[in-house]
């Protein structure tokens, strides 16, 4: 019975051990590349497109806000799998967010008429640009 103890602690020591010093378990140079999408933005006669990469997502996990001429893009998901047998349970947490804030040029963008879809991984955000600008100098005359 101790030699059965003494196997199972060697064992687990054993696991443990290599977990901890096997070097391709935890890279957080690995983890921080995917953080922070990659973002494409044009610039057009008429609108900036921003292109976010963000494979493996929904419509409905992404928050898309404008104030102050702030665009702030963002995603908050968490996804858990329950997996029960019959000498086993395994459950598992994935958490996935980011958060991009964009300065907009003042009275450049119509912020009321931005647009966004997402397809195929790439978000699309599409700001159209001001068909009248407001004037950006205003002049005073003194009296």
């Amino acid at each position: 019975m101790n030699s059965m103890i003494k196997r199972n602690q060697d064992l687990f020591g054993g696991l443990m051990e290599n977990l901890w010093n096997d070097s391709n378990w935890f890279k957080p140079e690995l983890t921080s590349k995917f953080s922070m999408p990659a973002v494409n933005i044009k610039n057009s006669e008429n609108e900036f497109e921003i292109e976010l990469a963000a494979p493996g997502l929904k419509k409905e996990d992404f928050n898309i806000e404008v104030e102050e001429n702030v665009l702030k893009l963002s995603v908050n998901k968490t996804a858990e799998n329950l997996e029960e047998k019959e000498n086993y349970t395994r459950k598992e947490f994935s958490y996935f967010n980011f958060q991009r804030s964009f300065a907009l040029p003042k009275d450049l963008v119509d912020t009321e008429n931005v647009q966004a879809t997402y397809a195929d991984g790439i978000l699309k955000v599409l700001l159209p640009k001001q068909k009248e600008l407001k004037e950006s100098v205003k002049k005073i005359t003194v009296q």
